[in-house]
């Protein structure tokens, strides 16, 4: 059962988380009829996303027979152990994380103004530090790379996100998993800290 109050409403959220990361997993349906699912880079440009690879293989062909796809964006943040809150049953042990799905149609980019502004926005998240000439159609130096790499387009028409951090939790109990967080003190910890206090239900009557 999915439960709504891990449900991502507001854009800007799953806009930031998409931006933020840039490792997801493609899904499709392959030629021979069966799913695929392909982990790979992208970069989530003009609100919509985009990644790269060879204009030959499975993905290429799979999508060119039918072109939906749905795209998952998973960041998991901390594991909860059950004794967090409960010094007996299993049952409250969980994971708490983030993830993005994005269902559309998957179409291959061919102009090479379009291509290497994409490839120019991937790199700059996956290599921030530089190191190399601007990626740019007009550089003859990039003309042969542009023409022989395809650059594929996920046209959002769903998306849904799913914050998990406690939401469902009375405040006792999400104090106590505070308090195990504290106590642990992973490196992910203070993090999933900050998140968990953020995501807590706001009380009606409260004036802060």
């Amino acid at each position: 059962m999915r439960r709504k109050e891990f449900n991502v409403d507001d854009p800007e959220l799953y806009e930031s988380f998409l931006e933020e990361q840039h490792d997801g997993v493609l899904t499709f349906i392959g030629t021979d009829g069966w799913p695929k699912a392909v982990p790979l880079n992208y970069v989530y440009h003009n609100e919509v996303i985009y990644f790269h690879g060879s204009k030959k293989g499975e993905k290429i062909t799979g999508l060119a027979s039918d072109s939906r796809a749905e795209f998952l964006v998973y960041q998991s943040h901390a594991f909860i152990p059950s004794y967090f809150t409960d010094p007996y049953l299993a049952c409250p042990a969980t994971v708490f994380f983030r993830s993005v799905r994005i269902r559309g149609h998957v179409t291959q980019v061919e102009e090479a103004e379009e291509k290497a502004s994409v490839l120019a926005a991937l790199l700059t998240r996956m290599q921030p530090e530089g190191g190399y000439s601007p990626i740019d159609a007009t550089d003859k130096r990039y003309t042969g790379s542009l023409r022989g790499v395809a650059v594929l387009r996920l046209d959002p028409e769903e998306i849904t996100g799913k914050f998990k951090f406690g939401q469902n939790l009375s405040e006792t109990r999400r104090e106590q998993v505070i308090q195990g967080l504290c106590e642990r003190d992973l490196s992910d910890d203070p993090d999933t800290i900050k998140r968990i206090r953020d995501s807590a239900p706001k009380c009606p009557f409260s004036h802060n």
